[in-house]
């Protein structure tokens, strides 16, 4: 009999489910509107004060970002996402639960030490699971795209948020641990019992990148645009409910989670069809990324025209989420990987989640904060969505400057190069 190639063990080694990518995306995200957003509420009610929660929501922002860039590197070195995905995944989860503890509770310090800690392990949901949709996709050469995989996460945000706050209003605060171990632990079965335990074998051998190789004008002026767009749109992601709650006549509850409701909703078309755009034509990803700033200033324009008397008209402006989020984010990840070192698709995506979600909306929230308080101590929302309107606009203009002097650098540098390697007889006139 023939002997067995080299590349029969390879194409037999198990590939990882596409549904297993968008389980976990529903089942991370689901779980996370059940603690994430209500864990301020939780720190109020054991009498947390709003100087102690500030310092608290700081110091997990921090944790997280260091979590994401320390497994980040690990998934990297390791080859494969299944045990750092279960292994900090579980140990998050069992944290979380001495948050219950009586003398946790009594205890600023040990409550920022549990808080802290959680924070570190449960930090791989977003980029790790982001990370793997990429290398997963790119392994099977599917014809799905990364935006099928990850308009699950907003089914699962948006629908847990309409009936999270209403399951708490029941059965009390514990419902937020109770129902995060729920899902988790359905979320930790799909990574066990579904999910290989290897990457691609060609990833494994990647050489050893180190950090400053992500030391380039391309990487720099794409973490730029990605913090600057993170400030602007910080206003609207975290202060949002607080606009409507207080510079409106009666805001219902009910609108409150029927915005971010309506926000998720729009986000699934857009995740589904966005990479059509740039699918046959890469260079239009920085045409979408401009065309995000503008609809984000046009946003925040809106938000300023509406009436005091009827807040339910916000349900017109944020169908645009889809586009100022999710057409963002997805181009964002595509672009990321296409700009990365070889080997470093984790780590890039942890950088480009820890620069968004944790140190451009946390500066964000610090430096809006006073903003938005109303005169004279601040310069009140309506102030401020114009001031951000305008910002944006003009970092678009001075971004997309900075991407066509570097087109134009790199146009001219390889003319050199070609011209300088054409024959001599080619380049000498004839007698």
């Amino acid at each position: 009999m023939t002997a067995m190639t080299d590349a029969d063990p390879v194409d037999a080694r198990p590939h990882t489910p596409l549904w297993t990518l968008k389980a976990c995306q529903l089942l991370g995200s689901a779980a996370w509107a059940c603690f994430g957003r209500f864990i301020n509420v939780f720190w109020s009610d054991i009498g947390v004060t709003r100087t102690e929660v500030g310092i608290l929501s700081l110091s997990n922002l921090v944790a997280a970002f260091i979590g994401q860039l320390f497994w980040s590197m690990v998934t990297d070195r390791l080859g494969e996402y299944k045990r750092v995905l279960v292994g900090t995944s579980l140990a998050g989860t069992v944290i979380i639960f001495f948050n219950m503890v009586p003398a946790v509770q009594s205890s600023f310090w040990l409550l920022a030490a549990v808080s802290v800690s959680s924070s570190f392990f449960l930090s791989t949901g977003g980029p790790i699971i982001d990370a793997m949709c990429v290398s997963v996709l790119k392994e099977q050469e599917s014809e799905e795209q990364y935006g099928d995989q990850r308009l699950w996460c907003a089914v699962g945000w948006g629908g847990m948020s309409l009936i999270a706050g209403q399951l708490i209003d029941t059965f009390g605060i514990s419902f937020m641990f109770w129902g995060f171990a729920s899902i988790q632990s359905m979320y930790l079965s799909v990574c066990l019992f579904y999910m290989p335990m290897a990457k691609d074998r060609g990833q494994q051998n990647e050489q050893t990148v180190s950090l400053k190789q992500f030391l380039t004008f391309d990487v720099a002026w794409f973490f730029a645009n990605l913090f600057v767009y993170g400030l602007a749109m910080s206003v609207v992601e975290n202060f949002l409910l607080v606009f409507l709650n207080e510079d409106f006549d009666n805001t219902p509850k009910l609108l409150l989670g029927a915005s971010t409701a309506m926000m998720c909703f729009f986000e699934v078309p857009v995740f589904k069809y966005v990479e059509k755009v740039w699918a046959n034509n890469k260079d239009r990803l920085t045409s979408v990324l401009m065309a995000c700033k503008v609809v984000l200033a046009f946003r925040c324009i809106c938000y300023t025209l509406l009436p005091a008397s009827n807040p339910w008209l916000v349900l017109l402006i944020e169908p645009l989420h889809g586009f100022t989020f999710a057409a963002m984010w997805s181009a964002t990840v595509e672009y990321g990987q296409r700009i990365a070192p070889p080997g470093c698709v984790a780590r890039m995506q942890a950088l480009v989640n820890g620069l968004y979600s944790g140190v451009a909306m946390g500066l964000g929230t610090a430096m809006w904060g006073p903003l938005v308080m109303q005169p004279p101590k601040g310069l009140g929302f309506w102030n401020c969505f114009r001031l951000d309107a305008a910002a944006i606009v003009i970092w678009g203009i001075i971004w997309q400057m900075g991407l066509m002097i570097r087109r134009r650098s790199k146009a001219a540098r390889s003319a050199a190069m070609i011209t300088a390697e054409q024959p001599l007889a080619e380049i000498t006139p004839s007698a």
